[in-house]
């Protein structure tokens, strides 16, 4: 047992329990404050457990290895002293390892993000996550390199270090290079090339008409069809106001759909085994 507040240094997952193969509640931006009222160690992770409105928790990793993933602040608990190393973990590891920076093509450019994209700490989708880059976000790097189906973009940061996001999955872009980016990356003139795509699994599926309003609990992903696999439009922060025309029940999910103004549709997901993860008006 321990009342504190934590402050994320990073994003980072909020589960419905305290395992990394729990489901995600929401992502957590930098900075947000977390009132914790008990914290466990478990193998490399300490979790704090966070009471939520419903009458039930959030669990999130605090430490990782005795590195802090953000501030404990002052008047929080004694036995989890504010760390001296407060910073999150993600930003202690060298993000220069000698596989990730070899054989990168230089190219100084600037990609504007058409979603919501991960910046990691080297260029895999294992690496860590230093940040949830939203929707826009002009990013200036310096070096690009293809890997499988990925082209990842290097980003010089202001630590000396790197930081390495995806800009195109198998040749699509997933956003707009800028005009003076250097031709071996040729700008494309649409913006997010994410689009919305039919599935012949969930998209084509009997829904129930529904005209509602949704105001998400945590932050959402946004999706090109009713499933977890298909593509993220955006990550919608919490207190997102969402009008609906449809929903669908999938398993445990039950999908909303949003019509969009592009006249196609974004897929969220509404409940998770029947708990509403926001507000319907």
């Amino acid at each position: 047992k321990q009342n504190g507040v934590f402050i994320t240094g990073g994003a980072i997952n909020l589960r419905t329990g305290a395992n990394t193969n729990s489901e995600v509640i929401a992502l957590l931006p930098t900075n947000t404050e977390i009132k914790y009222d008990a914290y466990r160690t478990t193998g490399q992770y300490t979790w704090l457990r966070q009471p939520r409105a419903n009458g039930q928790y959030g669990y999130l990793v605090g430490r990782n290895n005795g590195n802090a993933w953000g501030t404990f602040k002052a008047g929080s608990a004694v036995s989890t002293k504010p760390a001296t190393n407060n910073k999150p973990a993600q930003n202690t590891h060298n993000n220069k390892p000698a596989t990730n920076n070899s054989n990168w093509t230089k190219q100084n450019g600037v990609f504007i993000t058409g979603g919501a994209i991960n910046l990691r700490t080297g260029a895999s989708t294992n690496s860590k996550v230093i940040a949830l880059l939203p929707t826009n976000t002009e990013i200036k790097y310096d070096a690009y390199r293809t890997t499988g189906q990925y082209t990842w973009l290097r980003q010089p940061r202001a630590n000396g270090q790197y930081g390495y996001l995806v800009g195109r999955n198998n040749g699509n872009a997933w956003g707009t290079f800028k005009v003076g980016s250097a031709k071996a990356t040729t700008p494309v003139v649409h913006k997010n090339v994410q689009k919305p795509v039919a599935t012949t699994t969930n998209n084509n599926a009997t829904w129930t008409k529904q005209n509602g309003t949704f105001i998400t609990g945590g932050a959402i992903n946004l999706r090109t069809g009713a499933s977890t696999k298909s593509p993220i439009i955006e990550t919608l922060p919490i207190n997102t106001v969402i009008k609906y025309d449809a929903y669908y029940r999938a398993g445990k999910y039950v999908w909303l759909r949003q019509p969009r103004a592009n006249g196609q549709y974004g897929y969220l997901v509404g409940r998770l085994n029947n708990q509403a993860w926001g507000t319907y008006r």
